[in-house]
């Protein structure tokens, strides 16, 4: 048996750098993720965070070298968000057959006017303390500027619910307007519009300024908070609406944490990519090989040795650096057995038992993409069911005082 050691350092730094080329638009994180990430601050804690919609319609955006106004945040669309980074010139006009909304829909005043593909993100976050608080966003739309009088009236709202009642914060400044594309085009409030039609980086039309959605808030109250965006009149032109991180007091940059998992079998690693908010990937294996991949493939050594993998992650602000130290191809002399250890059946049927004669020991166990089946800590004898496991090749990585072993588990 072979027994590969796994060693891990971190190094964190940040420093500016130049910002990713045109609109870079991800859809890889969950609406819990992002909200977490971004608004859990000294202002206010979010809770019970929840997205309705398909997930095409939400993303996280970084549009820092483009004429948006906004470096980075989340952006909902009533379509796909993946086609709002394109130029003016394409044309975004997605139906996912997702439901309208009736809240959004009452917004217009004309409820004969059909709501569709409505894309909503809720939460609740609990204030910190007395005063004004307030969200950051751009409206955009497919819309402009042919539609701009009629039926097809696109609309999106931020409400604040703190005592049953949902409030509409989503105004166009000094009034109780709406911000809809009736409301806010050339003709009308054009201060806050922005003529796109010749846009190179998004692909709407017509977007808005960068406005603000403010709500006076009290210390130690929770707030129920609904933002949406949705079609009306046709479920084709889409329509987004690009949430800023500086909104509820969120961070002025997004670091982009470097983070990734390996498995290592015999002299090949695979590796996962678990860093977030980055535009751009740099994987140095430590045998001269470098991948600018996202998600790079296996790769396999030429011979054995001590190995560093590196990752560095960037966008548009900051780069972030993660390290792990391999031994690749080293026979080991201490051997589970030595440890008073004892891994079996393997193959691997219903169960899977770890003997252990007193020594304290950590378990990690793998499939072989590298997703995380089982962890825990045992001091004496663990038995794990595995009957719901799916058949295939797995990977248990075991840690005690003197070493980490591997062992290859095959489930029949």
């Amino acid at each position: 048996m072979k027994n590969f050691l796994y060693t891990l350092s971190i190094l964190f730094f940040s420093f500016t750098l130049s910002a990713q080329s045109g609109l870079f638009i991800d859809t890889s994180y969950t609406a819990e993720q992002m909200i977490m990430d971004f608004f859990d601050n000294s202002c206010v804690t979010p809770s019970n965070i929840t997205f309705n919609g398909a997930p095409v319609m939400m993303g996280y955006f970084e549009a820092a070298n483009t004429d948006l106004g906004v470096n980075a945040g989340i952006v909902i669309s009533s379509g796909d968000v993946t086609q709002i980074a394109q130029p003016a010139s394409q044309f975004a006009n997605t139906f996912n057959g997702s439901p309208g909304d009736s809240v959004l829909q009452s917004l217009i005043g004309f409820p004969s006017y059909p709501s569709y593909d409505a894309s909503v993100l809720e939460f609740d976050i609990t204030v910190s303390d007395d005063g004004d608080l307030e969200f950051q966003y751009v409206f955009g739309s497919e819309e402009y500027p042919e539609f701009v009088g009629s039926s097809f009236n696109d609309v999106f709202g931020f409400f604040i619910d703190n005592d049953g009642t949902m409030e509409n914060i989503a105004l166009i400044p000094g009034s109780s307007t709406p911000v809809a594309i009736n409301n806010v085009n050339a003709g009308l409030n054009n201060t806050y519009f922005v003529d796109n039609q010749l846009g190179e980086h998004i692909v709407y039309d017509g977007l808005t300024t960068v406005l603000p959605a403010t709500f006076a808030s009290s210390n130690g109250q929770t707030y129920h908070v609904k933002i949406g965006v949705t079609d009306i009149g046709d479920g084709i032109f889409d329509s987004g609406v690009f949430i800023s991180t500086l909104s509820l007091c969120g961070p002025g940059f997004v670091e982009p944490p470097a983070q990734f998992s390996a498995q290592l079998i015999d002299n090949t690693i695979t590796l996962t990519n678990e860093s977030r908010y980055a535009t751009s990937w740099h994987w140095d294996f430590g045998d001269q090989t470098t991948s600018n991949e996202r998600h790079p493939g296996p790769h396999t050594y030429a011979d054995p040795g001590t190995y560093e993998v590196t990752l560095i992650t960037q966008n548009y602000c900051c780069t972030d650096t993660f390290s792990m130290t391999v031994e690749v191809g080293v026979s080991g002399t201490n051997e589970l057995a030595m440890e008073g250890i004892d891994v079996f059946p393997n193959p691997v049927q219903d169960e899977l038992n770890i003997q252990s004669d007193g020594a304290l020991f950590a378990f990690e166990i793998r499939d072989i993409s590298g997703r995380l089946i089982a962890r825990g800590q045992e001091q004496s004898n663990l038995t794990l069911q595995t009957g719901n496991w799916k058949r295939g090749l797995y990977l248990l990585t075991l840690r005690t005082e003197k070493g980490v072993y591997t062992k290859k588990l095959s489930l029949h």
